[in-house]
């Protein structure tokens, strides 16, 4: 019987005797396999060498390995002996920062033990010195060329470039690298927008024996605000403790620790957001969103959003307008107090709007003025170049650029205004509690006014009528 053959007649090539180099290419052609036939004659170094080059094999081979392979006559061992290098592509340029940008980024509000919502922390800030290091931007680099074990150069991709920082208040170093804060103040950065901008700071109370503030920056104050005092600051503010009767306006966000109680004496006022613990007996207007606990006997006025959570949180007496809509836990109180909500752009806001499509065309007609005046000086200088005025026309093209900066301006609120009341259209109530009677719900020309406790409910305007729905969170 012949031994070459096995139990199922199938003939296995490594009991062969055959001298022969086997050569195994990957298939992405990183690395070769060589495996030597058993066979009674010896390999050479020089004969694999030869085998690896007919297939094409010229980089990355292991020719120690090959040598060690024909001395020690490793025969139908499979061995890795050419293998190449992988290409490194460059790594992209970043921004380390020496400041916490998810801090200041942050602008989830924390819940309180009792259930309540701390807006105060919601927006963060960090202080920075003149003089600190805020960025430092690594270069991004070139990668390492690779090879595959047929010699193919692999070219690595490149790394890319972020865009340049931008903003105010910082200085940069002469190779453009790293960023100094140029005055001392709060670090702001958004999507490579970096601002340093300045804090006026009033660590403890604010009283009359301090006086009133009008800051062009960021206003800070520990302590709180006592009645009589006006803090106008373009932009925003951050009191710690209780405000009473005073004015707070201020050009960006109000963040309150506490609350205030005006007692009807004061005003809360903001091109952006406001929040606070609580707000009674005060005046309110917002461009953003309002955002509290409570909200009781108050005026409210907001273009945004009007926010009152928490397991109390409620609305109870005063009139609350939210153009794009309110959230609330309940409205009013089991004594049928009058509490009024209302959503939807006022009658204030489609004012304004249709104000800026006459000024956009006043300001369009006195631009034509300016272009025909324009068009007749060109014809003046061709006809009758003695008569013409070359200062009225520099005087009369300054004005048409002043007017097209105008236009621009006028066009721009006009959009935002429009888009305001379309986007006001689809405003709703959410009461994820109670909604008691003497509340009065008032959309656009239409009312609500519920003649009894109704809990869970999501309150919306139809073409006819203003309806009722199952608040679904």
């Amino acid at each position: 019987m012949d031994d070459s053959r096995t139990n199922d007649n199938v003939i296995d090539i490594d009991d062969l005797d055959i001298h022969e180099v086997y050569i195994y290419i990957a298939d992405d052609r990183m690395s070769a396999t060589i495996k030597l036939g058993k066979s009674e004659e010896d390999y050479s170094f020089d004969e694999v060498m030869d085998k690896l080059s007919q297939n094409g094999i010229k980089t990355g081979i292991d020719e120690q390995k090959i040598r060690h392979m024909v001395s020690e006559r490793i025969y139908n061992t499979p061995e890795v002996v050419a293998e190449g290098k992988e290409v490194q592509n460059g790594e992209d340029g970043y921004y380390e920062f020496f400041f916490n940008t998810d801090k200041i980024n942050e602008n989830k509000p924390k819940v309180r033990e009792d259930g309540s919502v701390d807006y105060f922390n919601l927006k963060h800030f960090e202080k920075v010195e003149e003089g600190d290091l805020l960025t430092r931007y690594h270069q991004p680099t070139k990668g390492g060329f690779g090879y595959d074990v047929c010699g193919k150069l692999l070219v690595p991709k490149p790394g890319r470039n972020l865009p340049h920082i931008h903003g105010k208040g910082f200085r940069t170093s002469e190779d453009g690298l790293e960023v100094y804060a140029a005055i001392s103040g709060k670090v702001e950065y958004f999507n490579y927008d970096l601002n340093v901008v300045n804090v006026y700071e009033i660590d403890g109370n604010l009283d009359l024996s301090i006086g009133n503030i009008d800051f062009n920056g960021d206003v800070s104050i520990t302590g709180c605000v006592r009645s009589g005092v006006t803090v106008h600051a373009m932009g925003n503010i951050f009191v710690g403790g209780f405000v009473e009767g005073a004015t707070l306006i201020s050009g960006k966000d109000i963040v309150l620790k506490d609350g205030v109680n005006a007692k009807n004496t004061g005003k809360i006022q903001a091109e952006g957001n406001i929040s606070g613990r609580f707000f009674e007996n005060t005046e309110i207007f917002a461009k953003g969103d309002l955002k509290c606990n409570y909200v009781l006997n108050c005026n409210i006025l907001t273009y945004g959003k009007v926010y009152v959570e928490g397991p109390r949180g409620s609305i109870i007496g005063g009139d609350v307008t939210a153009v794009m809509g309110i959230v609330t836990t309940s409205c009013g109180h089991e004594t049928n107090v009058k509490t009024s909500l209302r959503v939807g752009s006022t009658k204030e806001i489609r004012r304004e709007y249709a104000e800026m499509i006459m000024k956009l065309k006043e300001v369009d007609t006195q631009i034509d003025t300016f272009e025909q005046a324009g068009k007749k000086f060109e014809s003046i200088r061709e006809t009758m170049p003695e008569k013409y005025d070359k200062a009225m026309v520099t005087r009369v093209m300054q004005s048409k650029i002043i007017k097209m900066a105008e236009k621009a301006k006028l066009e721009e609120h006009s959009r935002a205004l429009y888009n305001l009341i379309k986007e006001s259209e689809s405003a709703v109530v959410k009461v994820k509690e109670h909604i008691y009677p003497g509340s009065r719900v008032i959309m656009d020309d239409k009312n609500y006014m519920p003649s009894s406790v109704f809990s869970h409910v999501l309150i919306k305007k139809t073409p006819s009528t203003i309806i009722l729905r199952d608040y679904d969170e």
